[in-house]
């Protein structure tokens, strides 16, 4: 087998995620069952709370399932708020 190059190689067809250093997959929108470990809640209780309005990160559905985003996810996590650090 040849040997594998350094870095990241990018496959058009693949379907495998990469991860930061979190462990937190790189695409930009991450379902409940995905963000929900890094808020230390249950999914169900983050799409109930994107429900109602309330949750903490910002929030889409888009057919029928919600979805968090990952860059908001990662400033709340810092401890950012409204782009400066809070």
């Amino acid at each position: 087998m040849p040997p594998r190059p350094f870095g990241r190689t990018v496959d058009a067809m693949s379907t495998t995620t990469t991860s930061t250093p979190l462990g937190m997959p790189e695409r930009p929108w991450l379902d409940a069952e995905e963000a929900a470990p890094f808020l230390c809640t249950t999914a169900h209780t983050l799409r109930r709370l994107a429900r109602e309005g309330r949750s903490p990160i910002i929030v889409r559905r888009i057919g029928g399932r919600w979805w968090f985003s990952r860059l908001d996810l990662i400033r709340f996590m810092d401890g950012v708020v409204g782009g400066e650090p809070a």
